[in-house]
């Protein structure tokens, strides 16, 4: 592959963009904390961050965007902007777990990860991965659990990587050996969105440009009669 792969990543409070060159390393990206929506700032971060590098949109051979689960708003205006992006650019665009990604922020040789994220009403969404030098691999499907089951269902000697309250750590007694990563790998990011990008177009994995829709796991609070960030 030539040229530049894209990430977007606006599933959790934490979004942001980033460029990921044809070799896989980082050239720049940007993580904005927005309570309400990313969709005003994705955009003039992308700006700021090829006119820093030099670059234009141009140079990106292919779009990644995280395709959930997580924030609904989020991944609406997420998709929304990769999916013009990538057409207008005429490039391919790839949908990427969220939590596969965030499961990538842990360490080689972690062992068993679980990936969660919070999904509000006393839930969460969790995925559960085995961390090898190649990145993560799956084991189970994305799912969305009450707190308490997932606490039960959590298998000893584990890294659990993602948003949790301090209270959540208590459920866990010290022999079950469950292990909490820091917060600074607690977040899925935009690098490492693009970087899985670059893979999954590398493997000519077929483009989602006209199929794909966010991975919500649950019906959208929209639709529902809620509102949800």
């Amino acid at each position: 592959m030539t040229g530049l792969v894209l990430g977007i990543e606006t599933a959790a409070v934490l979004g942001g963009v980033a460029l990921v060159s044809d070799t896989g390393e980082l050239l720049g990206e940007i993580t904005l904390r927005n309570h309400e929506s990313h969709s005003e700032r994705m955009l003039p971060a992308l700006e700021w961050l090829l006119a820093t590098l030099g670059l234009s949109l141009q140079d990106c051979a292919a779009v990644a965007v995280s395709q959930g689960p997580g924030s609904f708003t989020g991944l609406r205006a997420g998709i929304a902007t990769a999916k013009g992006l990538a057409f207008s650019l005429g490039v391919p665009l790839f949908g990427i777990s969220t939590l596969e990604a965030l499961a990538a922020n842990a360490p080689p040789g972690a062992g068993l990860v679980c990936a969660v994220l919070n999904a509000r009403r006393g839930e969460v969404f969790r995925a559960l991965f085995r961390r090898d030098p190649t990145g993560p691999l799956r084991l189970v499907p994305d799912r969305l659990v009450p707190l308490q089951a997932f606490a039960d269902e959590l298998p000893d000697d584990c890294l659990v990587l993602g948003e949790l309250q301090a209270t959540f750590c208590e459920m866990f007694p010290p022999g079950r050996g469950v292990r909490f990563a820091p917060t600074h790998l607690a977040h899925p990011r935009a690098a490492v969105i693009a970087a899985l990008g670059s893979v999954a177009h590398d493997a000519s994995r077929a483009s989602e440009l006209t199929t794909l829709m966010p991975h919500y796991l649950r019906p959208c609070d929209a639709v529902a009669g809620r509102t949800e960030s």
